[in-house]
């Protein structure tokens, strides 16, 4: 196997360090820029980053929160970002919130944390209120960009570190690199995710381990959310580590307008962004009347294995002045990319550099080296990981892992054997040294954005209906990768109750049931297909369904 020499990097044990030589190295760089309002550019220097998150903290000192578990609820913004590196550099743990669940979720999930603050945005507020009002425990919320006075201004918080004792209090703060500096939130078989405990030097290590693989871009485009691991390790730590200007996407249905406003050279996404990209390059080949042209190209490309040769030029032209107009690199993680789309991108011009990684690690296990990469594998391990595979399963251990799940020791116990952290994913190593994910070990449905649904949690579900009898949630294949799922329910009726009724009735009323219950759903675990058995499943000598040939 060929050696390459590590690439540059620099290790942290916590981020009051971190931020601290960031802004000494390079001060007035710009180092996040996000768009407000659509076209509204903001733009923050190293040194104002590191400044903001210090008088964050401050703030906290100055209002008894320093130490305090604090809930961010909120979309990815600036403000994100400083309220969670000034809630660990004080010395508490950011809690960070998925705030695309429901109401009562994202509620649930602030007590379990005891969170005793909340950073939120606007149009959140109301909630984080109402949680206030339920429970004492919950002491102050501050507002980002508040659309009245009912409430504490971000801005007007931060004021608060200007109190004279407040600085020497923050110097004086002492960060233990194993320190917990987050909860987050991961998918799990039960309805409630898992609170994942996050140390400064697991993230901040994780980081710089993916730095030696990988090389860098000037511009890099965040489009994942903050909340999500693998959005705030390697959309935003990896960047930070290099000095790279970071375009964080503050809004999902703007991403295009940012990008193309941004032009960035590389794209930290999951595969559903993707895909979208890839799509976005055709129509804009089309376009130009190049398509058909590019096509044979390729087809020529592909026999001497040499892409982007021979459809540089028309490409290059057709998307000139495009969001896509520098783009070159895509690290892509969270799910499964149809290697079709990685091995099209190429001929196009744009790397695509697969990773694996899991909250509980940081996020990042292995990932793909820009001169040795492979479109079907996640990559080599990093350097601060030791992968082995029992029984098909990946297992993992190295400086990364999680301290434990919050307030669960039991659980914790159950994810571990003698040290190694059970991931749950099937794999195995190639002979280069290349990691392969073949499958889940546990029955989680994986969606090519990346969310998790827990098979059982949706049969529970549909169990509450009476004329159920049976019932197994799967995802059905719709396309070409493994990722590329609806959530399908296989049902076996109770023949009692449904004696009397025509197969359509049946249906009918099943259906029915089905509609109300995805109105009370996120779009992503609602059941698209139905089929109506007219057996029971076939099932073990333990009287366990035989998930495997449905």
């Amino acid at each position: 196997m060929k050696q390459y020499l590590s690439k540059e990097t620099h290790y942290y044990h916590n981020f009051k360090e971190f931020l601290v030589d960031i802004a000494d190295r390079y001060q007035n760089q710009i180092a996040i820029t996000t768009y407000l309002k659509g076209t509204q550019k903001q733009e923050k220097s190293f040194i104002e980053l590191k400044n903001d998150c210090f008088a964050f903290a401050g703030a906290l000192f100055a209002n008894g929160l320093n130490g305090k578990h604090i809930a961010i609820v909120s979309e990815s913004c600036y403000e994100w970002l400083v309220a969670y590196l000034g809630i660990a550099i004080s010395g508490g743990v950011a809690v960070c919130i998925d705030v695309e669940q429901f109401d009562d979720t994202i509620e649930k999930m602030i007590v379990q944390a005891d969170a005793e603050a909340a950073v939120c945005s606007a149009g959140l507020f109301p909630l984080c209120a109402s949680i206030q009002s339920k429970y004492d425990q919950m002491k102050e919320i501050i507002v980002i960009r508040p659309n009245g006075d009912e409430a504490v201004g971000f801005d007007r918080f931060m004021e608060d570190a200007n109190q004279n004792d407040v600085q020497a209090l923050l110097e004086a703060c002492v960060l233990d690199p194993k320190q917990t500096a987050s909860i987050v939130y991961t998918s799990g078989t039960t309805s409630t995710a898992k609170p994942v405990m996050l140390s400064h030097s697991a993230m901040l290590f994780n980081a710089a381990d993916s730095l030696t693989i990988l090389d860098s871009r000037e511009k890099i485009f965040n489009s994942l959310p903050l909340y999500h691991t693998y959005g705030f390790t390697c959309g935003i730590l990896c960047g930070l580590i290099r000095g790279l200007n970071i375009c964080i996407s503050c809004d999902m249905k703007r991403m295009m307008q940012e990008m193309t406003l941004f032009k960035p050279n590389m794209l930290v996404a999951v595969p559903l962004i993707i895909e979208v990209i890839y799509k976005l390059f055709w129509s804009l080949l089309e376009k130009t009347d190049a398509k058909e042209k590019i096509q044979k190209q390729i087809k020529i490309e592909s026999v001497l294995h040499k892409p982007y040769s021979l459809t540089a030029s028309c490409v290059k032209e057709a998307i000139k002045g495009s969001c896509v107009e520098n783009l070159d690199v895509v690290l892509s993680g969270g799910a499964y990319l149809d290697c079709n789309v990685a091995e099209g991108l190429l001929h196009l011009g744009v790397v695509v550099l697969q990773g694996y990684g899991v909250t509980e690690c940081s996020p990042s296990i292995t990932c793909n080296r820009n001169e040795d990469f492979s479109l079907d594998s996640v990559g080599i391990v990093l350097p601060g990981n030791q992968v082995k595979i029992v029984d098909d399963e990946i297992l993992v251990k190295g400086y990364s892992l999680m301290n434990g799940y919050y307030k669960a020791p039991k659980l914790t116990e159950e994810s571990f054997e003698d040290g190694w952290f059970k991931t749950g994913d099937l794999g195995y190593l190639d002979k280069k040294g290349h990691l392969h994910i073949i499958g889940r070990k546990k029955n989680l449905i994986v969606m090519k954005n990346g969310k998790k649904v827990a098979a059982e949690e949706m049969e529970n579900k549909i169990r509450e209906c009476p004329l159920v009898k049976e019932v197994v949630v799967y995802g059905a294949l719709s396309g070409t990768s493994m990722d590329d799922v609806k959530i399908a329910a296989s049902i076996f009726p109770d023949p009692y109750l449904t004696g009397q009724m025509s197969s359509y009735e049946v249906l009918e009323h099943l259906q029915e049931y089905i509609d109300q219950m995805n109105e009370k759903l996120p779009i992503y675990k609602q059941i698209q297909m139905i089929n109506i058995r007219e057996t029971d499943f076939d099932r073990t000598a333990a009287k366990k369904i035989k998930r495997q040939i449905i």
